[in-house]
C-alpha cells in the first residue's frame, strides 16, 4: 500500500482562497472511482491531456476518456497492491507491491507482468533474501529508459521499456518512495528525511542534505536545477541548485503532504490529507491554499495545460479547470 505519511518545512505563508464557482473554473468533485460495490482504494493517477490512469489496492487499475466523468476497469489478472502508473506515448507502467511490474505497449489494451520480480536491495538486501519487495515509484525519460524504486533501498533501471530491469546500488537500505528524472540527473525521496542524487544516469548514487528528519513522499523536478519535495507534518522543501541545497518553504500547514504537478515552471500544485490543496504562481516560493471543497485524504495529483485531476481516499475525484 502507497499511503506513506511524510514531514516538516519552511519559507511562505498560505493564504486562504475564496471558492471558485462549481463546474466552472477551480476545483469541483467528479464521479467516485468504485472497487466492488464501495469507493476504491487508489494511490496513483496520471493525466496526459486525454486520459485519465489511475491505479490502487487489489490490482485495480481503472481510465477515463471522459474527464473523470466514467472509469472504466482494466484486468491484469492480479491482486497486488498498486502504487504508482506512468505512461508515456502509447506505453504504460505500473508498479506494485511484492515486486509487481506490469507494462503496455498498445495504450492500455492489455498488460503483461515482469516475468521475474526484483528482489533484496542495492543497500543491503530484504530481510529474507530472494523475497520480491514492494515497489512505489516508476518514471520513463523516454520511451526505452525507465527507473523504479521501492523497499529495502531498491533502484532498478531498465533500458528496453521495461522488457527487463537490473538493480543499481543505493547505498541505503530505507524505504524509496519517489524518483523524478531529468536527463542523466535523478532524484529520490523516502524515509527519514532521506534525498539521494545522481548526476550519471544512476550509476553512482548520492546522498543529498534534505535538513529534516520527516518521511519525504515525493519529488518533482521542474528542471534539473529547480524542484520540489513534499513530506509529512506540513513537509515541502524547494531547490533552485539541482539539490546542492534544499529550503523549507513555511506553510501553515500540518498535515502530511502528498502529490505535485506543475505546468510550466512557474504553476504547480500540492495536495495532501484532509483535502489540502494548496497552488503556486512564482515556481513555488509562495502558495495560496485553494478550496478543494472536500476533506478526504488526497494521494496524487496531475495537471495538463489546465486541466488537473487529484486523486485520494474512497476513491475521491477532484477535477480542476482554469480558462486561460
Amino acid at each position: 500500500m502507497i499511503e506513506r505519511c511524510k514531514s516538516a518545512l519552511a519559507l511562505t505563508v498560505a493564504v486562504l482562497v475564496p471558492a471558485v464557482v462549481f463546474a466552472q473554473q477551480g476545483w469541483t468533485q467528479g464521479q467516485t472511482i468504485k472497487q466492488g460495490g464501495g469507493g476504491a482504494s487508489v494511490n496513483a493517477v496520471f493525466y496526459d491531456g486525454n486520459t485519465i490512469w489511475v491505479v490502487g489496492a487489489r490490482g485495480f487499475i481503472a481510465r477515463s476518456y471522459d474527464d473523470g466523468e466514467t472509469f472504466n476497469e482494466s484486468h491484469a489478472g492480479i491482486d497486488e497492491g498498486l502504487n504508482d502508473v506512468y505512461k508515456r506515448g502509447n506505453k504504460i507502467w505500473i508498479v506494485g507491491d511484492h515486486g509487481t511490474i506490469l507494462r503496455s505497449m498498445d495504450d492500455g489494451r492489455t498488460f503483461i507482468r515482469a516475468t521475474s520480480s526484483p528482489a533484496g536491495g542495492s543497500g543491503g538486501g530484504a530481510p529474507n533474501k530472494g523475497e520480491p519487495i514492494d515497489l512505489y515509484s516508476v518514471f520513463f525519460t523516454d520511451p526505452n529508459r525507465g527507473f523504479i524504486v521501492g523497499d529495502h533501498g531498491l533502484i532498478l533501471v531498465s533500458t528496453d521499456s521495461g522488457l527487463s530491469w537490473h538493480e543499481q546500488r543505493s547505498g541505503t537500505d530505507s524505504q524509496l518512495f519517489h524518483l523524478s528524472i531529468v536527463g542523466e540527473r535523478g532524484w529520490v525521496v523516502g524515509t527519514g528525511g532521506l534525498v539521494l542524487h545522481t548526476s550519471d544516469g544512476g550509476k553512482n548514487w548520492y546522498p543529498q542534505r534534505s535538513g529534516v528528519s520527516e518521511d519525504l513522499n515525493r519529488v518533482y523536478m521542474v528542471d534539473d536545477q529547480k524542484g520540489l519535495i513534499t513530506g509529512d507534518k506540513g513537509t515541502l522543501l524547494e531547490t533552485e541548485n539541482g539539490g546542492a541545497t534544499w529550503s523549507r518553504v513555511s506553510l501553515r500547514v500540518n498535515e502530511p503532504l502528498f502529490g505535485v504537478s506543475f505546468t510550466d515552471k512557474k504553476t504547480g500544485w500540492v495536495v495532501g490529507y484532509g483535502g489540502r490543496i494548496i497552488r503556486t504562481y512564482d515556481g513555488g516560493h509562495n502558495w495560496v491554499e485553494q478550496s478543494s471543497g472536500t476533506q478526504a485524504d488526497l494521494f496524487g495529483v496531475s495537471f495538463n495545460k489546465n486541466r488537473g485531476y487529484a486523486i485520494g481516499r474512497d476513491g475521491i475525484v477532484m477535477r480542476y479547470y482554469e480558462r486561460r
